[in-house]
């Protein structure tokens, strides 16, 4: 049993340096989680404070509850301007970059590694396109993108993470099962999108609408947690995604403006529903906080395997980068979003869908289970990696553009001047 002094010093430390990291971000562009897991690491694994086992068994039931929180407060951040003008390029980059990874990964992990066909599959589906969330709603913002290029990056970020969780468990259901049928597969991959989407269309717009008489009590927060919670357990229950009802659900009320013209109402809960982001967004801070700071903690270091498993992350990095160049060519064809190609290709970075859904694996005592964590881990350090080396060569190139552009400026003025004396 830890002791309570020392939990209670690494939580604040934690804090402390998470939010450090959050500065540090904003101001470089360097992905925070890199540091979040590197602090894990040296925790758990190098200096021994917590046990890994002491936490493994709840780190299933946080890591799910993280995933929604995060995805909540992204759906609220999301327009439906943006999304209708971005998905279908989206879905392209979507549909190319998972699908093809998820198979190519699959194939190098069973010809190479030697790994069953369906284990392969599952780790497939945990790296297979990813790209997180946090990182491409807030990076492009912080390198002054357009908003093209953020709404591209952060709706496709948003609908791989719900892919892949989907594919992930129809694969782990055959997997437990010992039943493999392709046809079943993509019904089940339908349906869960499907019921998804219209339990968290439904229960968000009712939701929206008594918003608009209850705005005036105290503890709307929490009655709404509580509703995210509803949404997500019914959707599951009927077999759907609870996952995209979230989604759908942060959305809606992040919209509720467009909702209320829908349904011919006016919808007076601007102040609201601004209280309900901010504290949404620091709920999810707190929680990827914790999250990836743990899942360095559930790192195993065996310096006989630590070079092989880097290797493998390496090559299944290259494989993902080799799929992410070929699917961004072909989804900005045509757009303006054409010449960003290579930024958008570097902005590869994955954390915390990959992360949890090799926590569920573990929790769940798969054989390949800590080799996949430990991947898993090498593949999220080496992506921010490239998404952060990225990100400092286009703040780099910003800065140049815009210096010469005030020089190019100045010069003409002062030629000016020169004219009219």
């Amino acid at each position: 049993m830890i002791d309570t002094t020392l939990a209670f010093t690494l939580i604040a430390g934690i804090v402390f340096f998470g939010f450090g990291a959050e500065i540090f971000f904003r101001k470089t562009g360097i992905p925070h989680f890199l540091f979040l897991i590197l602090i894990g690491i040296l925790i758990g694994p190098v200096l021994g404070l917590i046990s890994r086992n002491s936490f493994v068994p709840l780190l299933g039931l946080f890591s799910t509850f993280t995933l929604m929180m995060v995805l909540f407060y992204n759906g609220m951040q999301m327009q439906f301007r943006e999304i209708l003008s971005s998905s279908a390029r989206s879905l392209v980059q979507v549909a190319i970059y998972v699908l093809v990874s998820v198979i190519a990964i699959a194939a190098v992990a069973h010809i190479v590694l030697g790994w069953d066909i369906i284990e392969s599959l599952i780790f497939g589906s945990i790296i297979g396109g990813e790209t997180t969330v946090p990182i491409m709603m807030r990076v492009p913002k912080v390198l002054n993108q357009d908003d093209n290029i953020v709404a591209f990056l952060g709706i496709e970020a948003v609908m791989n993470s719900i892919l892949l969780v989907i594919l992930f468990f129809v694969f782990l259901g055959i997997y437990q099962t010992g039943s493999a049928s392709l046809s079943g597969a993509f019904s089940t991959l339908a349906a869960n999108i499907s019921v998804g989407v219209i339990f968290g269309v439904v229960l968000s717009m009712a939701w929206v609408l008594s918003l608009n008489y209850l705005k005036d009590y105290r503890y709307i927060y929490v009655f709404t947690l509580g509703l995210i919670l509803t949404t997500y357990v019914l959707a599951q229950a009927s077999g759907g995604s609870g996952i995209m009802a979230v989604l759908l659900f942060g959305i809606m009320l992040g919209n509720y403006k467009g909702v209320g013209s829908f349904l011919h109402r006016e919808l007076k809960i601007s102040g609201l529903e601004s209280q309900l982001r901010n504290f949404q967004g620091e709920m999810s801070f707190l929680l990827e906080t914790f999250f990836f700071v743990f899942l360095g903690m559930t790192f195993l270091i065996v310096p006989a395997a630590a070079v092989g498993n880097f290797l493998v992350g390496a090559l299944f990095v290259a494989v993902l980068l080799a799929v992410r160049y070929l699917a961004v060519n072909v989804s900005t064809h045509g757009s303006t979003l054409y010449k960003s190609r290579t930024l958008i290709t570097l902005m590869c970075a994955q954390g915390l869908t990959p992360a949890i859904l090799a926590v569920v694996t573990l929790t769940d005592r798969l054989p390949l289970s800590n080799e996949f964590v430990n991947i898993v881990v090498f593949v999220i350090l080496l992506t921010n990696i490239i998404t952060a080396v990225g990100s400092y060569a286009t703040m780099r190139s910003n800065k140049k553009g815009e210096k010469e552009k005030v020089s190019t400026t100045t010069k003409r003025k002062q030629a000016d001047g020169a004219v009219t004396v």
